[in-house]
């Protein structure tokens, strides 16, 4: 009678696992064991692995079928796949099969995991909540290797973001574990004033368990979601930082996707870049703002990103694709972008970017004490080099002197006023700026912006009222004082671009001090009769500056002068250059 009551206990325990989750096992597996038969042999350590393989596949399976039934249990299943894989690996350390086969079932599982657990409210920067609702298993975060704690990350994005044109390549590395992005908390000290609508970095999520082997014949048969989950935690490593996983005696690659957290910045950034030239500050997204694309961290020198005419700064991201798989950029820079409508007026633009890097460092550095933020490099993209260099030079009365013929302290404004429209005529060089990379930059304008299509598109721009009406109170109120040109309108920014703008060829003759450092990059992709090589909007002769310590010429036209790749080995270049100069690290190539 005990035997036959054992029997029927154990098919009652099966039948139950089967609907709570429906997942095949052996004969083998079930088989009771009965006193007096001779024992088993011994298994070897490659068909206890495959054991622990077969079990992770039906039970990930399973899950995936109760995942998209909504099934809040699917969280169990996934974790109890992830762990089997997990002991199929630390079982057998010296195969390199099972270690391939395991690792793929290993990151589909920890991918449905934490995507059900995500979207179930199970997730977050404190911990993963696994098991029964009234007795759940927090499993704790730690960060490893990241310039965050796991109570000032978001989300943990598992599923990438899809493919995007603006970034060429993506960069990826095999081996165990799932790349994650996470996007950061905006309420970092010191950047709340600074992080883009998406703040997302690059980690590796990888679900520790301890030595399998402890459990008991009923939970081996009960099946995942009728048993205790075993204890885990889980480590949001950096890829760049640490290499390998831990597994018993096996040391796997980390596996990596440094591109996925740009991919997820770039879904949630706006794409309207015509309305954003047309319709400058139409919008609050639209307002200038510097923007960190990665918390920042002591030590690391900030290299800032500007953007040209009817562009945004999604248009970098596919440089900073780039260098980010350099473990020296990682470790010795951050990238810190500068976000503006680029219809809106030039020079207030950049008294903008001057007031933003300002305030920047003095945030991050209120003693002064940190290095890095004093070695500065700025690189702007066609108009951007414009604003690039309007940080680094002291204009004294020349901008003024471009649009009045009376000296500014002999002009009526209101004081109101004065204060406004100052800073964009008067003001110093940024004294922590010392490298500066213009890119396709017109220092001597583009012709087209004189052509017909030029003028439509300055006439299309939609100044702020605001503006407008300074611009009209200030001409009223001076008659006499302005150039015409002032006189018939503010000037928009493809205005500023013509080859006649007063303000643009007093900005070509103005040259930075002497701590500062610049190259050209230029591109010369066709000929023209008029004005010789260039890009096909700006010629190489308006690319051209004096003073500069370098300039390379890059076969690609205007819009990819900045993606080519002889530009990014260029700007490799001169930042390696930039950390021996300084002496803020050891430059062991980009």
């Amino acid at each position: 009678m005990r035997r036959i009551a054992m029997v029927h206990f154990i098919y009652c325990l099966l039948t139950l696992t089967a609907v709570l989750l429906p997942v095949s096992l052996s004969a083998a597996e079930v088989a009771p064991q009965f006193p007096g038969r001779p024992p088993a042999q011994e298994p070897t350590p490659e068909e206890v692995a495959q054991g622990y393989l077969k079990q992770a596949c039906a039970w990930g399976f399973a899950s995936e079928k109760l995942a998209q039934q909504c099934n809040p249990r699917a969280v169990e299943g996934f974790y109890a796949a992830a762990e089997a894989a997990w002991n199929a690996v630390w079982t057998c350390p010296g195969s390199p099969e099972v270690l391939c086969e395991a690792a793929t079932i290993y990151a589909e599982a920890l991918e449905g995991l934490l995507a059900s657990a995500d979207s179930q409210g199970r997730l977050t920067g404190e911990g993963l909540l696994i098991g029964p609702t009234f007795q759940p298993l927090c499993v704790p975060i730690q960060t490893r290797g990241l310039p965050l704690g796991g109570s000032s990350i978001e989300r943990i994005i598992a599923v990438p973001a899809p493919a995007d044109n603006r970034i060429s390549r993506r960069h990826q590395r095999g081996g165990f574990g799932l790349p994650v992005s996470l996007r950061c908390l905006s309420r970092q000290a010191g950047e709340r004033a600074f992080a883009p609508p998406r703040q997302s970095i690059a980690a590796t999520a990888v679900l520790r368990f301890t030595m399998p082997g402890n459990e008991t014949r009923i939970q081996k048969l009960s099946g995942p979601l009728a048993r205790n989950p075993a204890p885990a935690i889980l480590d949001l490593a950096n890829p760049v930082e640490i290499a390998a996983v831990n597994i018993g005696a096996a040391t796997p690659m980390l596996a990596a996707d440094l591109t996925a957290p740009l991919l997820d910045m770039l879904e949630g950034m706006p794409k309207d870049n015509l309305r954003d030239f047309v319709q400058p500050y139409g919008r609050g997204d639209t307002q200038p703002k510097l923007e960190f694309l990665q918390p920042h961290q002591p030590g690391r020198i900030p290299v800032v990103f500007i953007h040209g005419l009817a562009s945004d700064e999604g248009t970098w991201f596919d440089l900073i694709n780039e260098l980010r798989t350099s473990p020296t950029f990682h470790s010795s820079f951050e990238p810190w972008v500068y976000h503006y409508p680029t219809g809106a007026s030039f020079l207030q633009s950049a008294a903008v970017l001057r007031r933003e890097l300002t305030a920047a460092v003095r945030q991050l550095d209120p003693a002064g004490t940190d290095k890095a933020l004093s070695q500065m490099v700025l690189i702007g993209h066609s108009m951007g080099g414009l604003h690039a260099k309007l940080q680094v030079v002291d204009p004294g009365n020349a901008l003024w002197n471009a649009i009045s013929y009376r000296p500014y302290d002999q002009v009526t404004i209101r004081p109101e006023i004065r204060q406004l429209v100052g800073p964009g005529y008067f003001f110093k060089p940024l004294p922590f700026v010392k490298r500066v990379i213009y890119i396709a930059t017109p220092h001597a304008g583009s012709s087209l912006a004189s052509l017909g299509i030029g003028r439509i598109a300055s006439c299309t721009v939609q100044q702020p009222k605001e503006m407008v009406a300074i611009h009209d109170e200030v001409v009223a109120a001076n008659p006499g004082a302005f150039h015409p040109d002032y006189v018939a309108a503010n000037p928009t920014t493809v205005d500023i671009l013509r080859p006649t703008s007063t303000i643009l060829r007093a900005l070509h003759d103005l040259r930075p001090p002497c701590w500062v450092t610049t190259h050209t990059i230029l591109g010369v992709s066709t000929t023209s009769l008029i004005s010789g090589p260039g890009d096909c909007i700006v010629p190489a002769s308006s690319t051209r500056l004096p003073g500069v310590v370098s300039e390379v010429t890059v076969p690609a036209k205007h819009t990819q002068v900045h993606h080519h790749p002889i530009s990014i080995l260029e700007i490799e270049r001169i930042l390696a250059q930039h950390l021996q100069e300084t002496g803020q690290g050891t430059a062991r190539g980009l």
